[in-house]
């Protein structure tokens, strides 16, 4: 509403005292609320404030959130090895309890063995014994028999000796039982013993061999003569019959005893083999047990873990999007308040704020900006403190505050950018170091995990391989052994057929020896009536040694061939007890080989396997330490840090905001224009 003609308007407060004293009363009350902080003021300080608070929200979020994705990354991995040696564990477990099944289904099936084999020799021994002691039974009655037979026989032949010439006649058997009688009834022989006699003589002549007793003596005296001969040699082949028996008898019972023997020393090492495998596969079943829950609940806390990590990082990245977008709505409320509101705050605020400005100098704030310049040592600062000095000092005009107040607003725009991108960077850097030195502890921890199990296993894997070579050289030893076992045995076996052989060849040579001699020198007693010699006569006392000797020969003969039948009994039970360990021993360690050779396989499969993961490993922690150096470099602070550059970043925007604060919003001529009203004085602004 200025007049059109009136390019420079001015106002002579001393042409009016009444518009001077309105004039000085509005100042002076302007002067009362300079001190006073505007609404508006107020309002953009608490959205710094704010902005600050929320930045520093993010600060604290984003430490804790490295400190538990550490947490989780060391969880992670701590659980990963312990699910891994669980693994480990159920697997060695599982393969022991397999091996002690197979033992306990082994040594089950030859305890079964074992056990029948002895039932059946036992009943074998108790059938031989039984029926051993039947034939001493029957053999002793058959011996009192034929001793009974002999002995009367001998007193028959004596009795008869003494008779008459008559019973060298020959005759029938009935008249040689009927004379035999009578001469029996005139001896006065006890009625038992002429019983048994005539019983035997009746029972020996009727048998189709009487006549050749009778054909060869003649007479009934030589037929009682070869009859006595007969029955002598009988019991000496009973006897020798029941010797044989009782050897053939005591050789069963020693094999079948030895046999037993042995059977059961081997059954009850098959039931420690049994007992141990038992006791080992139960022991392995509980830790079986134990190690599986252990897995389970590995693998589970390892899930909720992971669930939890994985909510904690989209909380994490939920809170960051949203605390960003709530920066930059505080950004743009504050952009749109500062383009916005600046005429209103100049009509309603501006007077006060004018005042204060001129109440401390126009050029206050150009002081406080090169001040805060000097102190912070910013070019920008100085620049900005050059800048509102030439605005102050070359414009006049209701702007001149406007503009200094923007370019302040703007340098406190362009620190707070600046500060917002060094956090971003911080962030950035902060996160990605977290993140690769975290990666490199799991690298650093793989690594040595991995270079321990290698170590472990192949350790492991030699050793097994060596136990299995010296299974292999024991295998190879142990049928080594049996075959030159089979050879000896084979040996033996021959060289005792050939001894036993010539033994029962040379028995039978003596016997038959002893045979012909007792026939010829013990056969054909003389008569009463005895014929003249004819120039021969039979050498009776050297028959008696020749014989004693044959039968000394004929008894060390049969000794030899018992002691050769009862060594060779023995060779072949140790033979057959040590053929029947040598194929346990065999089998148990063929198993162990087989199972430390498989073991020993699978343990150079995972070698190999962890060798290939420690190879990647080392790529990857080559490249991660590369990166770090990378990044390094990338966020090198040029020796300030980040909390040293933040503190006097955030000290210059107080120090603009102060010096803003102390502009105000308007001039003297809107003030003045204010307080004049339609009066239309002319106004002269103050011009410094």
């Amino acid at each position: 509403f200025w007049p059109k003609n009136h390019q420079n308007p001015k106002v002579d407060v001393s042409a009016d005292p009444g518009l001077f004293v309105l004039a000085m009363k509005y100042f002076a009350f302007l002067v009362t609320v300079a001190h006073a902080v505007s609404p508006m003021e107020k309002v953009f300080s608490m959205l710094s404030d704010l902005e600050t608070k929320v930045l520093e929200d993010g600060k604290a979020a984003e430490q804790a959130y490295e400190n538990y994705t550490k947490f989780c990354t060391r969880g992670k991995r701590d659980l990963g090895y312990d699910i891994q040696d669980g693994e480990k564990t159920v697997e060695e477990l599982t393969a022991s309890i397999d091996k002690s099944s197979s033992d306990i289904e082994v040594s089950s099936s030859k305890i079964q063995e074992l056990q029948g084999a002895i039932t059946k020799s036992e009943a074998d021994l108790k059938a031989a014994t039984d029926m051993r002691t039947k034939e001493q039974a029957e053999h002793k009655a058959a011996k009192i028999e034929l001793e009974d037979a002999t002995d009367m026989l001998g007193r028959a032949i004596k009795t008869l000796s003494k008779g008459t010439a008559l019973l060298q006649e020959p005759g029938s058997a009935a008249n040689l039982v009927q004379a035999l009688g009578a001469v029996v009834d005139a001896a006065a022989f006890p009625n038992h013993e002429k019983q048994s006699l005539m019983a035997f003589v009746e029972s020996a002549t009727a048998q189709p061999a009487v006549a050749a007793y009778q054909s060869k003596s003649g007479g009934i005296l030589s037929t009682l003569e070869d009859m006595k001969e007969k029955a002598r040699d009988d019991l000496t082949t009973l006897i020798s019959e029941d010797k044989k028996a009782q050897h053939s008898y005591l050789m069963l019972k020693q094999s079948l005893e030895m046999q037993m023997a042995a059977d059961k020393k081997e059954m009850d090492q098959a039931k420690a083999v049994h007992a141990e495998a038992s006791e080992a596969k139960a022991t392995a079943e509980a830790d079986l047990d134990g190690s599986s829950k252990d897995l389970a609940n590995d693998k589970t806390s390892l899930q909720q873990l992971e669930a939890s990590c994985s909510q904690a990082d989209d909380d994490y990245q939920e809170a960051t999007k949203s605390r960003s977008e709530e920066l930059e709505a505080l950004k743009k409320a504050q952009e749109v308040l500062q383009e916005k509101t600046g005429a209103a705050q100049a009509g309603v605020y501006g007077a006060a704020m004018f005042l204060q400005v001129k109440s401390s100098g126009a050029f206050e704030v150009v002081q406080k900006v090169r001040s805060l310049a000097k102190k912070a040592g910013s070019s920008n600062l100085e620049n900005l403190a050059s800048n509102i000095e030439s605005l102050l000092q070359t414009r006049h005009g209701a702007d001149v505050f406007a503009k200094v107040k923007d370019l302040i607003q703007n340098m406190i725009t362009s620190r707070k950018e600046e500060a917002a991108a060094d956090a971003t960077k911080k962030a950035y850097c902060d996160e990605e170091q977290t993140k690769t030195n975290a990666k490199l502890e799991e690298l650093t921890g793989t690594k040595e995990s991995l270079s321990v199990k290698v170590d472990k296993k192949s350790s492991e894997a030699e050793t097994l391989k060596s136990e299995a070579a010296t299974l292999q050289r024991e295998l190879a030893d142990l049928s080594k052994l049996q075959i030159e076992m089979d050879e000896t045995r084979r040996e033996e076996s021959a060289a005792f057929k050939k001894q036993k052989a010539d033994l029962e060849q040379g028995l039978e040579g003596v016997r038959s020896a002893l045979s012909v001699l007792r026939d010829y020198y013990e056969s054909g007693a003389t008569s009463f009536l005895q014929q003249p010699a004819l120039g021969h006569s039979k050498d009776t006392a050297a028959s008696t040694g020749i014989l004693g000797m044959l039968e000394v020969v004929e008894s060390d003969f049969g000794r030899s061939l018992a002691q050769t039948e009862t060594v060779e009994a023995t060779k072949a039970e140790e033979y057959d007890t040590m053929s029947k360990q040598n194929k346990l021993t065999k089998v148990q360690k063929d198993a162990d080989q087989k199972f430390k050779s498989k073991t020993a396989m699978a343990l150079d499969k995972a070698v190999a396997d962890l060798s290939s993961d420690t190879a990647a490993n080392q790529e990857e922690l080559a490249a991660v330490e590369t990166y770090k150096e990378s990044l390094a470099k990338q966020c090198a602070d040029g020796g300030m840090s980040y909390a040293e550059r933040a503190a006097k970043r955030e000290e210059e925007i107080e120090g603009l905001k102060d010096a803003l604060a102390s502009l105000g919003g308007t001039d003297l001529n809107a003030v003045l224009l204010q307080a004049a009203g339609l009066r239309g004085a002319v106004v002269k602004p103050h011009v410094h």
